[in-house]
């Protein structure tokens, strides 16, 4: 590898004297858009799985009337980071890999809060402390989206 990265050094010259083939550029740019597409939803496969895994374990524990407004925040959220992730990814792609760290730890659960409340717990002072962890997790997320929004203002 550094015998090739050494040649191209010492013939540099001879890589600019020909003009790029008519057709790469826009071969090359729909790649890059390509690959940028997959980035994208490698960083939001998990963040739809961890809502998927919540959601099937708040409706397994808990079926009464609020259950639907938790489950309508935790896809609130999945679709929040998801924004966020694509926001990063178009106007600051050096930060993607950070943020997405930061948002993973936002989100992620190994196990779900839902599972280890006690089960002696009423159903509402459970579903209040559910709405609580999750409400200030999805005002972490949207701080995470104001942030980046400012900062593309600032552009």
């Amino acid at each position: 590898m550094d015998d090739l990265k050494r040649y191209i050094l010492e013939n540099r010259a001879g890589f600019d004297d020909e003009p790029v083939p008519e057709g790469s550029r826009g071969r090359f740019m729909a790649k890059a858009a390509r690959t940028e597409r997959r980035r994208v939803w490698i960083w939001a496969g998990p963040a739809a799985a961890a809502v998927v895994a919540v959601v099937f374990a708040v409706s397994g524990i808990y079926r009464g009337k609020d259950a639907g407004s938790l489950e309508k925040l935790m896809q609130e959220m999945a679709r929040s980071e998801i924004e966020i992730m694509v926001l990063v990814e178009t106007n600051f792609p050096q930060d993607a890999e950070a943020v997405g760290n930061t948002l993973r730890s936002i989100t992620a659960e190994a196990i779900p809060l839902a599972s280890l409340l006690p089960d002696e717990m009423p159903d509402e002072e459970r579903m209040n402390v559910l709405k609580d962890y999750y409400g200030r997790k999805a005002e972490a997320l949207d701080r995470v989206r104001q942030y980046y929004e400012d900062e593309i203002d600032k552009l």
